[in-house]
């Protein structure tokens, strides 16, 4: 059975829906393929079983939204400061509707135990309150619930690596490492249950880690 995955196909003509969406870097070349890799290697830990309802946090161009949404009976999304009527319109031509708004992961506005799965690559690194975040999360997960969270590695090497590509200020938007996260999640409600990790050009130690992905299941 297939498994849910973000493909080339569904990164064409993406629009950019706001000022930190990172599209145009999923169509370089190499960099491309590291930003496809990083979100895919998370997928696959989902395998191949559909979800009943599902939410994404940091939405932007809709690209997660597309690897998600023909095994997602109900699904969601939730960003900061992308625009979900255009995001929403777009995918509406291509007949796919998920269920967008803009918020923050702070203040879902969504039931206690609502959700199935919920899944956020590469937004905790932006956030200072980042327990607060994963409480959150874990609030509008149903008993037994998942969270797949995804997020960079974050040092000086990192911070020269994003400059060389064209973000500028990283080390001020990068707040949170993966460590600081990942030690609140027995405190927030969270065991894991599954980890897979990018690594360039091997494997760690004789490779640099880039990303960081966990699936997460609700105490």
């Amino acid at each position: 059975m297939r498994t849910f995955e973000l493909t080339a196909n569904m990164l064409a003509d993406l629009p950019k829906t706001g000022p930190s969406d990172p599209i145009e870097f999923y169509h370089r070349r190499w960099v491309g393929k590291l930003y496809v890799e990083r979100i895919n290697r998370g997928l696959r830990m989902l395998g191949d079983r559909p979800v009943a309802r599902a939410l994404e946090v940091g939405y932007g161009a809709g690209a997660v939204q597309l690897a998600l949404i023909d095994r997602v009976h109900e699904l969601h999304g939730i960003d900061l400061d992308a625009d979900p009527q255009a995001l929403s319109a777009f995918l509406a031509e291509r007949h796919r509707k998920p269920r967008l708004v803009q918020g923050t992961v702070y203040e879902l506005p969504y039931a206690n135990d609502f959700f199935d799965l919920v899944v956020s690559f590469s937004v905790f690194e932006h956030l200072h309150d980042f327990g607060r975040a994963l409480r959150e999360v874990n609030r509008v997960l149903r008993p037994g619930g998942e969270f797949l969270l995804g997020m960079p590695a974050v040092n000086r090497m990192m911070e020269a690596a994003f400059f060389a590509i064209g973000y500028k200020n990283i080390d001020d938007m990068h707040v949170t490492t993966p460590k600081k996260v990942m030690d609140l999640f027995e405190t927030t409600g969270f065991r894991q249950v599954n980890a897979s990790m990018l690594d360039f050009p091997l494997p760690a130690p004789f490779g640099v880690r880039l990303y960081y992905s966990w699936l997460l299941q609700k105490d």
